[in-house]
């Protein structure tokens, strides 16, 4: 695990962006195409924009987001809806987005299509980009949420799994999730975590001295030693 520091958000979002084109554009020389996971909520926005007009050969990456709240797309809340407004426009508007959402009533019912709709990625995942709350959840893994168990066993086989953040306060109003588990995300080359502030920074640090993943998921990612992670972080 290495981390990086800047003394700005700026040079934060702008040095997350080129490792990834990095690792996309080196995913497309050596295999023809890339996969690109990414989060939702407000933080890695200006790394999407970004990316967005950047040169890369677009037409080759496939997009996958971490996570998804189980609304509909047009939806203010979407993270397919974020993707499409932030990062699938301008050069970048002809990668392919692999969606998690589908027509099923609950994620758990939505699971197969979830898994059917995120193979078509190519794995390992060359790029994993994931934000982190200050409860210590990534992706939709929230402490307290009944699934959360298997969500983090990492020889768990499939992709995704329904979540139920009922009662867990940072997921919010819209506690139906589908999220990728531990076992797909640490299926992937490389993975950027992008965090800001002092608060989150103090929350990484105890996650990684402390191993609780029930009490703070990210405990899970950062003591693991299978995946190459990265620690991006500006006050």
């Amino acid at each position: 695990m290495k981390e990086f520091h800047y003394k700005s958000r700026d040079e934060l979002y702008k040095k997350v962006a080129e490792r990834c084109a990095q690792g996309l554009t080196r995913g497309v020389e050596k295999r023809g195409r890339a996969s690109f996971v990414v989060p939702g909520g407000s933080t890695p926005a200006p790394v999407f924009g970004l990316l967005s007009e950047m040169s890369l050969d677009w037409h080759n990456v496939f997009v996958a987001p971490s996570d998804e709240r189980w609304v509909d797309t047009s939806h203010a809340q979407s993270n397919e809806g974020l993707i499409n407004r932030t990062l699938l426009v301008n050069k970048a508007s002809k990668a392919r987005l692999m969606p998690l959402k589908n027509e099923a009533a609950t994620p758990e019912l939505g699971e197969i299509d979830s898994e059917k709709s995120i193979s078509l990625l190519e794995r390992p995942f060359d790029i994993t980009l994931l934000g982190m709350g200050p409860d210590g959840h990534f992706a939709s893994l929230f402490p307290g949420s009944a699934q959360l168990s298997d969500a983090l066993n990492p020889s768990l086989e499939k992709p995704c799994i329904g979540i139920d953040a009922t009662g867990c306060p940072v997921a919010g109003e819209y506690t139906e999730r589908m999220s990728l588990t531990l076992s797909a995300i640490l299926n992937s080359r490389l993975i950027i975590l992008l965090i800001t502030g002092d608060e989150k920074l103090s929350v990484m640090r105890e996650a990684k001295e402390n191993y609780a993943p029930e009490l703070t998921p990210i405990s899970a990612l950062l003591n693991q030693s299978d995946t190459r992670l990265e620690i991006h972080w500006a006050g």
